[in-house]
């Protein structure tokens, strides 16, 4: 925030003031110099300044920012630093410059905030045991993905589906955004109390005990259909997830029955674990598939196929969705791109970006996007994300697995297709 220059201002009444005033000789207002102190702040939040501008300069993957005026903000946040900037002011004025950039293509965190995060980066936390989203629209409202199992959740009888509205009788409030779930986390053995709602159920209020939990999710799926497989794809997948793909096609191979489409359902499947990206490709098709681009060269992405009880010839379609982040997307994108995968559902977010973590002169971290990856026909899904080929406007917590028309449009499909 700008200081205002101490300027004194004289109310005055009648010309004979006035005129006297006015016949003396004037005299500079002087204002107070800076103190050392201030001089060293400002010079260190200059360096800041100027090392953020170097690396977005040099190494962001956009040379034009994609298009904001980045760089003439930056040059106003410079002037600002010059009349005075408390440390609380400077580290937003950081952080709004940072925002001003390509949602999801940087970040700015404090040292404080970094140091936070580096400490609660862990498999192991106190909690409820369910994988969340966020939505701010049309109701602010945190999603379960999926619920561990033996956990505090599934005791208290939540599930993958159901929305919570409210946290100990606060609402979840759209500014808030993913740090609402600090409100749902706490120290093993106290309680929450959760407003929940279920997609085919009215509010209900939810009370849980937290406890100590380690992560963890799986596949799951079987046959959908005669000939129709399902595998729900876990918001965190491994080396699990191509087990269960070529397992299921073996079985189905060795029991005789012709398989007529495969249903990978990626609408809670994100980046995190070692997602097996060029075994799952090399599993279901072959070729070049797209590439990886940072400002200096392309790099394309080339997986030769494999085929195991047909799986370079199983029809699929592919589920995705707002949840649909990172890794999944790109393995849809590239399935869809070789024309071996349909994709149903709503549009995916664009998280394919890798990213380059520089810790600051002050300590704080900037985080920013140093390559995308780019389709064969020239999308680059860093911008633009995933648009399914079948829109269904469902989310997450409007559809059960009883109730999915989501996943009907995507079997009715591959029945029309098969």
């Amino acid at each position: 925030m700008n200081r205002a220059p101490r300027v004194t201002r004289w109310l005055v009444a009648g010309g004979l003031l006035l005129a006297a005033c006015a016949a003396q000789t004037s005299t500079p207002l002087l204002l107070d110099p800076p103190t050392p102190d201030a001089l060293q702040s400002a010079k260190h939040q200059q360096q800041v300044l100027q090392k953020i501008q170097e690396l977005v300069g040099q190494e962001y993957i956009y040379p034009e920012f994609a298009g904001v005026e980045w760089q003439a903000q930056a040059d106003l946040l410079a002037r600002r630093i010059e009349g005075g900037l408390s440390t609380t002011d400077f580290e937003q004025a950081l952080g709004a410059l940072v925002g001003i950039l390509p949602a999801e293509t940087a970040s700015f965190a404090t040292r404080a905030e970094r140091v936070s995060d580096e400490f609660s980066s862990t498999p192991t936390y106190e909690g409820i045991g369910a994988f969340v989203s966020i939505r701010s629209e049309p109701t602010p409202r945190i999603l379960l993905l999926s619920v561990m199992q033996g956990s505090p959740a599934e005791a208290a009888g939540l599930r993958a589906h159901d929305a919570v509205v409210a946290v100990d009788g606060e609402p979840v409030k759209a500014e808030e955004g993913f740090a609402v779930v600090d409100r749902v986390r706490g120290p093993a053995g106290s309680k929450v109390v959760l407003q929940v709602v279920s997609p085919t159920g009215e509010p209900r209020q939810v009370t849980v005990q937290r406890g100590q939990l380690t992560a963890q999710d799986f596949v799951r799926g079987g046959a959908l259909s005669p000939g129709v497989f399902y595998l729900l794809v876990p918001v965190a997948a491994d080396s699990t997830l191509l087990n269960a793909t070529v397992q299921l096609l073996e079985t189905a191979a060795e029991e005789g029955d012709p398989v007529r489409g495969l249903i990978l359902d990626l609408r809670i499947a994100g980046s995190a674990g070692a997602w097996p990206l060029s075994e799952m490709l090399a599993l279901l098709s072959d070729g070049e598939m797209g590439a990886y681009v940072d400002r200096e060269q392309r790099t394309p992405m080339a997986i030769p196929g494999e085929d195991i009880a047909n799986s370079q010839s199983v029809p699929i379609a592919i589920l995705i969705g707002p949840d649909t982040s990172g890794v999944p997307e790109l393995f849809a994108a590239a399935l869809r791109s070789q024309g071996r995968a349909r994709l149903v559902g709503l549009p995916t977010p664009g998280n394919v970006l890798t990213f380059q973590r520089r810790i600051l002169p002050d300590g704080s971290l900037l985080t920013f996007a140093e390559s995308s990856f780019v389709t064969p026909s020239g999308e680059d899904l860093g911008l633009a994300g995933l648009s399914p080929d079948l829109l269904v406007e469902e989310d997450w917590d409007q559809v059960t697995p009883a109730d999915d028309p989501v996943l009907s449009k995507a079997l009715e499909l591959l029945l029309q297709e098969g």
